[in-house]
């Protein structure tokens, strides 16, 4: 018998420059400016990840999903993937609102807690899960009362 043997990897695609940002990210101010750069003023919903090392250093960022005007459907598998690949030990998610409009929806805060839900079973940390547009950021965590910073 024959078995095809596998190898899962992660490519580095290109590189992108963030001016003023330190390698390591806590929390919103300093996610908020990565995520508005390179996604915030798509005119498309995206769905976008930053891998974390255990002290906050930035492994990697990935856009995880695309969508359509106004509504992205978040690939839980594809977003995992790039963490589990990535040895990431915590994770920042965050989407574009292309009208530019930052409100923050249910199904916003249910896709959190379940992004939250998976990442524990996998003993990744959920830093924050964050809306953008393309020059302001706001917490989905901090939204709901859940202040991960403290």
């Amino acid at each position: 018998m024959k078995i095809d043997v596998v190898e899962l990897l992660i490519r580095k695609s290109h590189t992108i420059e963030i001016p003023g940002i330190d390698r390591k990210i806590y929390g919103v101010e300093s996610a908020g400016l990565i995520f508005c750069q390179s996604i915030g003023g798509c005119n498309i919903e995206h769905v976008a990840l930053l891998s974390l090392d255990s002290t906050n250093s930035v492994i990697n960022y990935c856009i995880v999903s695309i969508g359509e005007i106004n509504s992205v459907r978040v690939s839980l598998a594809q977003l995992f993937k790039v963490a589990l690949l990535s040895n990431a030990s915590k994770i920042i998610v965050a989407h574009n609102h292309p009208s530019g409009i930052l409100s923050v929806t249910e199904r916003d805060i249910e896709m959190t807690k379940k992004i939250a839900f998976i990442a524990n079973c996998f003993e990744i940390e959920l830093i924050d899960s964050l809306i953008v547009s393309s020059d302001k950021a706001i917490s989905i965590r901090e939204y709901c009362g859940e202040n991960k910073n403290e």
